[in-house]
Parts: structure tokens; C-alpha cells; sequence
């Protein structure tokens, strides 16, 4: 092989290489724009199946207050592991409830879903609706930035579906 073939070679190899760099920068940049396009819904999906586990580990830790004997405080044994607890206040009711008198929505949300106020590594604002109809009720209402909210009445347990927040 000659010296004008090797470097002919090389060039039409620097050449292919530049083309799959462009090839897979175009595809990265094709995904990034979709997915990007798309966030807003993959966040709300997201969001509404930790509603559903929400609600789900509410239920279970009423029944399990149901089958205790209804204590102030129902004990939830880990899944896979005998040996870890963890203690879940509930109201008179059975309810998941908090006897702290400030901060009782996030302590509610922490004691449910076994984790501090955050969703998809954004923050969670928790906050409590006080309501005086004849009869004192508290609501807690979980938002995330984008406006997406759910609300759990710590008084009868109901928890709502997935709800926006209405920005004009």
C-alpha cells in the first residue's frame, strides 16, 4: 500500500466518524425536544400514581389500625424485613393524623409515604387548610411548582384525585 492510500484512509475514516458524531447528536437533540415537550404530562402520570400509593397506604394503615384494636398508634412492620417497624399516629378515627400542632400536613405526608416532602427530586409544598362549617375540619393539600395539587382530609380519610391549579 502506498502512502497517498494510508492517508486516503485515514481521511475517509475521520470523515465517517464525524458523520455518526452528527448522527447520534441529531437523534440526542430529536429526543431531548420531545421528551422536554412532554414533561409537563410525564410529571402530572407521575404524579397521580403517587396519589394512588398515597391513598392506598392510608387504607392499609386503617385497616391495620381496624385490626389492632384501634390503638393512637398503628405499628407497620417492613415489608421483606421483620425486624423494622414503623409507628404511624392515627386520630380516633383511625385516619393517618398528626398530634403535632404545627407542620401536620408534612409529618402526615412523611408518616404515609416514608419519605420527606419531595416528588421526582422537586419540592412538595404542604399545606393546611383550616375550615370552620359548624364543625372544625382540617384538609391537607400537597402541591407540586407546576401547579399540580391533591388535598387529604385527615377527619374522614378521603383523599382527591389529582387537581391544577388554575393560573390567569
Amino acid at each position: 500500500m502506498s502512502r497517498n492510500a494510508v492517508i486516503v484512509k485515514r481521511e475517509k475514516t475521520l470523515a465517517e466518524q464525524i458523520i455518526i458524531v452528527l448522527l447520534v447528536a441529531s437523534l440526542m437533540a430529536g429526543f431531548l425536544y420531545y421528551f422536554l415537550k412532554q414533561e409537563k404530562q410525564y410529571t402530572q402520570v407521575a404524579f397521580e400514581g403517587a396519589v394512588g400509593r398515597f391513598a392506598t397506604k392510608v387504607t392499609t394503615i386503617r385497616a391495620q389500625w381496624f385490626m389492632d384494636k384501634q390503638p393512637s398508634v398503628v405499628r407497620l412492620k417492613e415489608q421483606g424485613n421483620q425486624k423494622t417497624t414503623r409507628l404511624i399516629t392515627v386520630n380516633k378515627n383511625g385516619w393517618v393524623d398528626s398530634l403535632s400542632n404545627n407542620k401536620d400536613c408534612t409529618l402526615i405526608w412523611e408518616q404515609v409515604m416514608d419519605s420527606p416532602l419531595v416528588f421526582m427530586n422537586k419540592p412538595v409544598t404542604a399545606l393546611q387548610i383550616n375550615i370552620d362549617k359548624g364543625a372544625y375540619q382540617r384538609i391537607c393539600r400537597y402541591i407540586l411548582v407546576s401547579g399540580e395539587y391533591f388535598e387529604y382530609s385527615p377527619e374522614t380519610g378521603k383523599v382527591s384525585n389529582v387537581l391544577i391549579i388554575n393560573t390567569l
